[in-house]
């Protein structure tokens, strides 16, 4: 189901409940790491104090959240098919820790095109941060349907079943799977010491 085009501002206390949140999940067992944006959720382990934002922060905020997404709103309201402006606007939604907002935009731009993994991906990530670990799974399997080689799936997939599942078996044949179809993967190095971790957990 699409979901309302019109934000509104946050205030302080849930900003710092999202933040708090996101650097739980984040922390277990590595982060998620997003296919169509370059920001990325925090990978601290333990949530750090957050101090309180500069007085008026939040209405900058919402002003630049509208200057963002005013533009994609009316692409969208003039071309209700723009992939396009849906995608970005999830990824708007997603880099502002706006969940179900974001899920709702991949969902429409899914309705117009299934079969793109790193939309469905990053959808995937949204439902774990909403608590759904079985539905981000559910979507990562399908996005590894449409491209069984998608190499930021079998990482998420990795970090959702230990961090969501606590399933370590899971999370090292992922990755390992991940290593061997992109042997020049980035994050390699870190992959690598994240298996050493789960392996340890393996009973």
């Amino acid at each position: 189901m699409a979901q309302s085009t019109k934000s509104s501002g946050w205030t302080n206390t849930q900003v710092y409940t999202t933040i708090f949140v996101v650097l739980i999940l984040g922390g277990i067992g590595g982060y998620l790491l997003h296919s169509s944006s370059s920001s990325q959720p925090s990978s601290g382990s333990q949530s750090a104090p957050v101090s309180p934002p500069p007085s008026g922060m939040a209405n900058m905020q919402e002003q630049s959240w509208e200057a963002q997404t005013r533009p994609l709103l009316d692409r969208l309201n003039s071309n209700p098919h723009d992939v396009a402006a849906m995608v970005e606007l999830g990824n708007l939604s997603f880099d502002s820790s706006q969940w179900s907002a974001a899920i709702g935009y991949y969902t429409r731009a899914l309705n117009e095109t299934p079969h793109n993994p790193d939309v469905r991906t990053d959808m995937g990530i949204a439902y774990y941060y909403t608590g759904d670990a079985d539905r981000a799974l559910k979507e990562f399997d399908q996005a590894l349907k449409d491209d069984p080689r998608h190499a930021q799936t079998l990482y998420n997939i990795g970090v959702v079943k230990l961090g969501g599942k606590n399933d370590a078996k899971g999370a090292v044949a992922a990755w390992e799977t991940l290593l061997k179809i992109a042997p020049s993967y980035p994050e390699r190095a870190k992959v690598e010491s994240m298996i050493t971790d789960a392996r340890a957990k393996i009973k």
